[in-house]
């Protein structure tokens, strides 16, 4: 991620020196949604911000100690087509939002491919997280949503915007749309370095972080009659003896309680 271009710019300098005992301080944190890890402080952000974690399950909730983020670049992004990455960051209410998918290698004015598209607003979570990852979602106390996807590496659309699979071909039927990694039966998707995700907040600023300070927050993920235990299920004790535990992705699980 990259939103503070003097913060970054510090790397190797004054912050995260590979091997030069420079420190890395921490600028924010992530972690999973929900009431489950409301006590959590969560992974720590850098000025380095590479970050790593499980997709699926009900996604993640960035803070950074500056405040909401002006404007946000998601680069080198490596998510598995089948499980979607949510993000949700806090923005002070009534912030508008333009998020807008850019592939390199790529030439705007075809009418087979396209190089950019700009996300539009749904009006839920559930759209959000089953439609094809050209959009976002704002709740009525300001907390966005985005759903991080891999794109192909010279195009976005064919000409519209699409959520790319392993199987996909490449452009003008080379190769493959998505680079991966395979050995001994394991899949991992790959990145490429030219192709981003941006979002720009509307909001006044003061440097690189929104001047307004967003609304604290801690959501409940699941339904009513259910507990979060984990960071994509929720479970829900029965008089029978069983449990029944519902995953974000919708399916459920019966299973006899341990006595």
């Amino acid at each position: 991620m990259r939103w503070d271009d003097d913060l970054h710019d510090q790397i190797g300098d004054t912050q995260c020196g590979n091997g030069k005992n420079i420190p890395c301080d921490y600028v924010g944190y992530i972690k999973h949604l929900g009431d489950y890890y409301a006590n959590d402080p969560g992974l720590p952000i850098t000025a380095s911000a590479d970050i790593v974690g499980p997709t699926g399950g009900f996604g993640w909730k960035l803070e950074l100690n500056g405040g909401a983020p002006k404007s946000l670049r998601f680069e080198e992004i490596e998510v598995d087509p089948s499980t979607p990455m949510l993000l949700s960051i806090a923005y002070p209410v009534g912030t508008n939002f333009t998020v807008v998918a850019k592939a390199g290698f790529c030439r705007e004015g075809t009418s087979e491919f396209s190089c950019t598209e700009t996300f539009h607003r749904v009006e839920s979570l559930e759209k959000l997280r089953s439609e094809m990852g050209n959009t976002y979602h704002v709740d009525e106390i300001g907390v966005l949503t985005i759903r991080l996807i891999q794109t192909p590496k010279t195009f976005v659309g064919r000409p519209n915007f699409f959520l790319p699979k392993y199987d996909d071909i490449g452009k003008s039927g080379i190769g493959l749309a998505l680079p991966r990694f395979e050995r001994d039966g394991i899949r991992l998707p790959k990145y490429t370095k030219t192709n981003y995700i941006s979002l720009e907040a509307d909001c006044s600023a003061i440097g690189a972080y929104c001047s307004r300070i967003p609304l604290t927050y801690e959501p409940s993920v699941c339904s009513s009659g259910y507990r979060q235990t984990g960071y994509d299920h929720c479970t829900h004790s029965t008089n029978s003896g069983y449990t029944v535990r519902h995953y974000s992705n919708g399916s459920k699980e019966r299973a006899q309680r341990p006595y």
